[in-house]
């Protein structure tokens, strides 16, 4: 599945995607109202692309019936200009990595993690990210593509805490 590298005019589309995936799979983490703060603070349309723009960030879609980014189902967004953490060394962040509920256990997780990898590779730089911890099917996703936990860290969804695993690559 070749994969779309995004521009910042997919963005109002890419939005639509990256919050209902998140909802779909920690919709119930967190009360409506942080929701609502997280998906405002994180999934902005317009922040989106000016981070497109600046080259902050990568994002690349996996394309659903068409190859529009309305019709993505999943995507990865990248980091570029980030400070990885000390258990990393010099690396690019996973920020996000999400598929549509009906896309996991299509392979389209494995060519978005592929995509992160070779990025990395071609900066010659590792890779990390965090997961949360009560996510299982992420965690054996993420080792099963060869990244180990490295450490504990938190996260939040506006000011509500969760516990995650820190994870790099290699």
């Amino acid at each position: 599945m070749p994969l779309i590298p995004a521009t910042p005019a997919d963005a109002p589309a890419l939005s639509i995607l990256m919050e209902q995936t998140f909802r779909a799979a920690y919709g119930d983490a967190a009360s409506e109202d942080k929701l609502k703060i997280h998906v405002a603070r994180s999934y902005d349309p317009q922040a989106i692309a000016q981070r497109l723009r600046s080259g902050e960030i990568g994002i690349w879609y996996a394309p659903g019936a068409t190859d529009a980014a309305s019709d993505a189902i999943g995507y990865v967004q990248l980091g570029f200009n980030v400070s990885p953490p000390a258990a990393s060394g010099p690396a690019i962040e996973v920020q996000r990595c999400y598929l549509q509920p009906e896309a996991i256990g299509s392979g389209a997780g494995a060519w978005l993690i592929d995509m992160a990898k070779q990025q990395a590779q071609a900066r010659g730089v590792g890779l990390f990210l965090s997961v949360y911890q009560l996510a299982p099917r992420a965690i054996r996703f993420y080792e099963k593509h060869g990244l180990r936990r490295a450490a504990a860290v938190k996260y939040y969804i506006a000011d509500v805490e969760f516990d995650d695993w820190l994870m790099v690559w290699p």
